[in-house]
């Protein structure tokens, strides 16, 4: 790394402005690279798709995701990152990518700004296992309920789901 050179008002020098942003071009680099590295690791240690597993998820599946989160925290905090949140939102993202691949675009839309859509297939898999995981957690449930649940697990056998999978 290069030193940085003060002048007497204490300013930085500008002939180091050049070094200072190659210096930070590298950073983003290197973490970039570190929380991918991270995020696939988790999802060889993790329960499957670990990475949906939100704040207020009891489950037991989700009790390794939230002992690691919270150890990620206090080594960020250690380090005096002023907001983990948004690391641990971006590994959640690597590893849903490269667990599922990178989204796709939809026609006409350009990889800069795009908005990703999903597959039909991929979104009725992930909104039916989210109820069916729910309709799993309640104590009790009424006629109608325990109706809709049956048929929630019909259209996610439909999809190609083994239910014994949804945890």
């Amino acid at each position: 790394m290069n030193q940085v050179q003060v002048i007497a008002s204490g300013s930085v020098a500008v002939d180091n402005i050049p070094a200072l942003r190659a210096e930070v071009a590298e950073s983003v680099v290197r973490a970039y690279g570190a929380e991918r590295r991270y995020a696939e690791a988790l999802c060889n240690v993790l329960p499957a798709e670990w990475y949906r597993v939100e704040h207020n998820d009891s489950s037991d599946n989700a009790k390794p995701v939230h002992a690691e989160k919270k150890a990620l925290y206090d080594v960020l905090k250690a380090a005096k990152h002023s907001n983990p949140s948004t690391i641990w939102a971006r590994i959640r993202k690597y590893a849903q990518e490269h667990i599922e691949g990178t989204p796709e675009t939809t026609e006409g839309e350009s990889t800069g700004n795009a908005r990703h859509t999903k597959s039909v297939d991929l979104r009725l898999i992930e909104e039916l296992s989210a109820l069916w995981k729910f309709l799993g957690r309640q104590e009790s449930l009424s006629d109608k309920q325990a109706q809709c649940k049956t048929h929630i697990a019909s259209g996610l056998i439909a999809m190609g789901v083994d239910l014994t999978a949804i945890k």
